[in-house]
C-alpha cells in the first residue's frame, strides 16, 4: 500500500476520532424527571442503609437514580449559582438526606414539614464511625 493511502486512512481515523470525542464533550446529562429511579425507598431506610454498613450502601445506591419519600426539615438558598439544599428528614436529628436542586427545579410551593417525593442521583454518604452524616443526593427533581 502506498503511502499515500496510509496518511488518507490515518487521518480519516482521526478525524473519526476527534467527532467522537467533540460529541461525548457536549453530551448534556439525561433528564432525570423522565428516568426511571433504579431505587424507590423512604428517608429513614435510605440513611440506615449507610449507617448499617456503608460498602454495601455504596455498591448499591451510589450513581444510581433514587427516588426517595421523605419530610421536608430543611430548605437553605445557596449564593449565587449555588444549588438549593433541601433537607429531608430520617428520623436522626443529626443525619438527614441532602437534595441538591437546581433553584428552577424545586417547587415554589415545598416548606418544611411537607411530605414530598425527589429524585435523584446518589452521591454518597458523608458521615464517620462517630458522627452521623448525610446522604447526598445530586441533580434533584420534584416526583410529587
Amino acid at each position: 500500500m502506498k503511502a499515500r493511502n496510509w496518511i488518507l486512512i490515518g487521518g480519516i481515523a482521526l478525524a473519526a476520532a476527534g467527532a467522537y470525542g467533540l460529541m461525548e464533550f457536549n453530551r448534556g446529562h439525561d433528564d432525570l424527571a423522565s428516568s426511571k429511579p433504579d431505587h424507590t425507598l423512604d428517608a429513614p431506610a435510605l440513611l440506615a442503609a449507610f449507617v448499617n454498613d456503608e460498602a454495601v450502601a455504596n455498591a448499591q445506591y451510589v450513581e444510581k437514580v433514587l427516588q426517595v419519600k421523605g419530610t421536608i426539615s430543611s430548605i437553605e438558598t445557596g449564593a449565587g449559582d449555588a444549588p438549593v439544599n433541601l433537607m429531608l428528614d430520617s428520623g436522626d436529628p443529626m443525619a438527614g438526606i441532602l437534595c441538591e436542586f437546581n433553584e428552577a427545579d424545586l417547587p415554589k410551593n415545598w416548606e418544611e414539614g411537607a411530605p414530598v417525593t425527589v429524585k435523584g442521583i446518589c452521591a454518597g454518604y458523608l458521615g464517620s464511625d462517630l458522627l452521623p452524616g448525610n446522604v447526598i443526593l445530586q441533580r434533584c427533581v420534584a416526583v410529587e
